[in-house]
C-alpha cells in the first residue's frame, strides 16, 4: 500500500481516538484472572465466615438441665428456698434458655458421692448442683477432678472453695435477719428472745448474729436464749426447744429450723421464720421471715456454663471467697409483714422501714459474723 492510501485510512482512526479521549470515553482496562482472584477470594471468605457464625448461633444451646442434690427432704426450708428460686428464674432465664430441673432429695450421706456420680454418668445434666451442708468436702473434690468439663455449684457452709469447675455459692440473709431483729427487739415485752437453730455452721450463725445485732440496735436490754438442736430436719425437737424457751420467759422466737414456730403458735407469741415464707402455717404468729434468694446465683451459674459451652471460656471459680449477692442485688429479702403492717405500732414500722431503706441504699452495712451464738 502506498503512503497516500495509508494516511487516508489512518486519519479517520486518529480522529475517532481524539474524540473519545476528549469525551472521556476511553475504554476501561480489562481485569485479568490474576487481578480478579483476590476480590473473589475475599467474597468467598466473608460468605464462609457468615455461614460459620450462623452455624455457631444455630448450635448454641437452647436448653439447660440442672440436677440438685440434698441429704434432707425437699420440704426443708433450705431446699425450698433454692427450689422457689429456680422456678422464678425460669420465667426470665438467661439467654432465654429453657430450664429443666431435677431434684434428688434424701440422698444418703454415706452413698452421696456414688449417687451423684451415677447421675453424672447418665449424661443427662449440664449442671450438677450440690445443695447440701452435710455431705462434706471430699465428694466435691473427687467429682470435680474426675469430671473437669462438668460444672459443680456447691452451696454448703462447711465447704471450702478449690476453684476450677467447683464454685462455692452462698446466699447470705444477714441483712434481712438484722431487720427482723429490729422488729423483734421492738415488740418483745419480756426482753427475752429465743432462737432455735440447726447446727453451729456459718450458714446458720451469720443469721443468728445479725438477728441479735438488729434487736440490740434498738433495745440494749434484750437477752437471748439460743439452742442448736443438732439436726437439719427435726420439727418435733425444734418445737419442744421453742416451748422450753417460752417457759423460760421468751415472748419472741426466731424459728431458724422448721417446727419452732409451732411452739410459738401454740403459746401465742410472736415468731420469725427463715429462708422461705411460712406465714400461712402460723399467720397469727409469724411476723416475717428473712429470705435467701438464690435467683442471682442460679442465673450466674447458668451464664458461666453457657459461656464455657459456647465460647470455650475455662471454668475459673474463686479460690478464696464464695460467690454471693447482697440484699440490694437481689440475693436476699424479707417476706411481707401481712397484717402486722397495720397491727404493729406505727413507730415500730417506721423504724423498721427506715433501716430497710438504708440497707437497700448501701448506707447501712450489716456485719457478717460466723461465730456460734450462746445464750445470755
Amino acid at each position: 500500500m502506498n503512503s497516500k492510501k495509508f494516511l487516508k485510512l489512518l486519519a479517520p482512526l486518529m480522529i475517532i481516538a481524539m474524540l473519545l479521549a476528549a469525551c472521556g470515553g476511553a475504554a476501561e482496562p480489562v481485569e485479568t484472572a490474576e487481578e480478579a482472584a483476590p476480590v473473589e477470594e475475599a467474597v468467598v471468605e466473608e460468605e464462609a465466615a457468615e455461614e460459620e457464625e450462623a452455624a455457631e448461633v444455630a448450635a448454641a444451646p437452647t436448653l439447660v438441665k440442672i440436677a440438685y442434690f440434698f441429704t434432707g427432704p425437699l420440704d426443708e426450708p433450705w431446699a425450698q428456698a433454692m427450689f422457689q428460686a429456680v422456678q422464678r428464674v425460669k420465667e426470665d432465664a438467661p439467654m432465654a434458655l429453657e430450664i429443666e430441673d431435677k431434684w434428688f432429695e434424701k440422698v444418703p450421706i454415706d452413698d452421696y458421692e456414688k449417687f451423684v456420680r451415677d447421675v453424672i454418668e447418665t449424661g443427662e445434666y449440664d449442671i450438677i448442683w450440690l445443695h447440701d451442708a452435710s455431705a462434706g468436702t471430699d465428694p466435691v473434690d473427687n467429682l470435680r477432678l474426675e469430671y473437669p468439663e462438668q460444672i459443680f455449684p456447691v452451696t454448703a457452709s462447711n465447704y471450702h472453695p478449690v476453684g476450677g469447675n467447683a464454685y462455692w455459692i452462698q446466699a447470705y440473709a444477714h441483712e434481712p435477719a438484722y431487720l427482723s431483729g429490729i422488729l423483734a427487739g421492738l415488740v418483745t415485752e419480756t426482753n427475752t428472745i429465743g432462737m432455735v437453730s440447726g447446727f453451729p455452721y456459718a450458714s446458720v450463725n451469720h443469721l443468728l448474729n445479725a438477728f441479735v445485732a438488729g434487736a440490740r440496735s434498738v433495745n440494749d436490754e434484750v437477752k437471748f436464749k439460743s439452742a442448736y438442736i443438732e439436726a437439719w430436719w427435726d420439727p418435733v425437737k425444734a418445737k419442744e426447744t421453742a416451748l422450753a424457751q417460752i417457759e423460760a420467759g421468751a415472748d419472741v422466737i426466731y424459728s431458724e429450723r422448721y417446727g419452732a414456730f409451732e411452739g410459738a403458735r401454740d403459746k401465742g407469741v410472736y415468731a420469725f421464720g427463715n429462708q422461705s415464707d411460712i406465714h400461712d402455717l402460723a399467720p397469727e404468729t409469724i411476723i416475717t421471715s428473712p429470705l435467701m434468694y438464690w435467683d442471682p446465683s442460679v442465673s450466674y451459674m447458668i451464664e458461666t456454663w453457657y459461656d464455657h459451652v459456647v465460647n470455650g471460656t475455662a471454668y475459673d471459680a474463686p479460690t478464696e471467697e464464695p460467690v454471693f449477692f447482697l440484699m440490694k442485688d437481689g440475693g436476699s429479702g424479707l417476706a411481707p409483714l401481712y397484717q402486722f403492717e397495720d397491727e404493729l405500732p406505727a413507730e415500730v414500722i417506721d423504724t423498721f422501714r427506715a433501716a430497710m431503706d438504708q440497707v437497700l441504699a448501701g448506707e447501712l452495712e450489716v456485719e457478717l459474723k460466723f461465730d456460734a451464738v450462746e445464750s445470755d
